[in-house]
């Protein structure tokens, strides 16, 4: 069939207005004792369709190019309003944020519900947005633009574009009203994957909060961190730093390992503080230093430990501990 391009609302009330008074003359009455109830629906297909929905103020919704649409009008119970649905195949378009900006998405299938402003994508869907600075991959998507929320399951994973880096989990929630996003796993006790590139970085957690409109992050639960060019382990209960990456911090029973100070070294306290590139890690609260060549271990308030000069100064109430054979 032709291509076809005109607003989702209108599209779907067209298809609703189809009916036997526009399908040919009047027959006469049949005889047939079946109930008119039984006769089968008629399909309606459309073939290269593009399909859109407005806002109240004029402004897009969305805007989605299918190979193939089919209508599905509302169950006979539903209010004169309601409209039908329409189900997609081989799809590509356009979200719109409230600033008109778009937000670039390919889907294999898909269905679009304008009664409920929802939109469903389904199989290897990609979702990329120039504007906060990453790609999306899942298998199944919701779109939901009156509450500027997207939710994606099934092997989610987000990329930073310029190959900056990754994120992996079972399922995400996209807010757009807060600027945030959060990813996590179905079983919470398995860590998400991470990986960032400059500087090069692995990162393990439960769940990550990425603040993309405060340009922030957190990851909470079981975090670890290793540094491969500095030789370097980081470990918390939770993560805090800043997008591009400038300083990790630590928070919560804290640890540190490098293999840089006279063997393996390790560093515990309540918060540790590294600026990426430095050669310092700074402790603050609680702090203890094992040497364990040496049985010994150092505690205060405060700690620097620099690998490059391979020295550690502990600060504060300093206390020395030597365990004797």
């Amino acid at each position: 069939m032709p291509s076809h391009s005109f607003w989702m609302l209108g599209w779907l009330v067209a298809f609703a207005l189809l009916g036997p008074a526009c399908s040919g003359p009047e027959l006469p009455a049949s005889r047939d004792p079946t109930p008119a109830a039984s006769l089968p629906t008629p399909q309606l297909l459309y073939e290269d369709i593009t399909l859109t929905q407005a806002k109240p103020d004029g402004g897009l919704l969305w805007r989605l190019r299918a190979r193939l649409a089919k209508y599905e009008p509302p169950p006979s119970e539903a209010t004169p309003v309601q409209l039908g649905s329409a189900h997609l195949e081989a799809i590509e378009g356009e979200f719109f944020d409230e600033d008109d900006r778009a937000v670039r998405v390919r889907a294999e299938q898909g269905s679009a519900y304008p009664s409920q402003r929802r939109l469903e994508l389904r199989g290897q869907v990609e979702v990329e947005s120039e504007r906060d600075n990453l790609r999306l991959q899942a298998q199944r998507l919701e779109w939901l633009p009156a509450q500027r929320l997207l939710k994606a399951e099934g092997e989610v994973k987000v990329e930073l574009l310029e190959d900056q880096g990754f994120l992996q989990g079972d399922r995400l929630l996209m807010d757009f009203g807060q600027g945030q996003m959060q990813v996590e796993n179905l079983d919470p006790t398995q860590p998400i994957r991470a990986e960032y590139r400059a500087p090069e970085l692995e990162l393990a957690a439960r769940r990550f909060l990425w603040q993309f409109g405060a340009r922030k992050v957190q990851a909470v639960g079981a975090v670890e961190v290793y540094a491969p060019q500095q030789s370097v382990r980081l470990s918390g209960e939770e993560l805090r730093a800043p997008l591009p990456l400038a300083e990790l911090r630590l928070v919560g029973n804290a640890k540190a390992e490098t293999a840089r100070v006279s063997g393996t070294a390790s560093l515990e306290a309540q918060e540790i503080r590294w600026r990426i590139g430095s050669t310092q890690l700074q402790a603050l609260g609680q702090v203890r230093y094992r040497q364990p060549s040496q049985a010994l271990t150092v505690s205060g308030d405060r700690g620097l430990l620099d690998w490059q000069s391979n020295t550690i100064r502990i600060q504060g109430n300093s206390q020395t501990h030597l365990t004797l054979p």
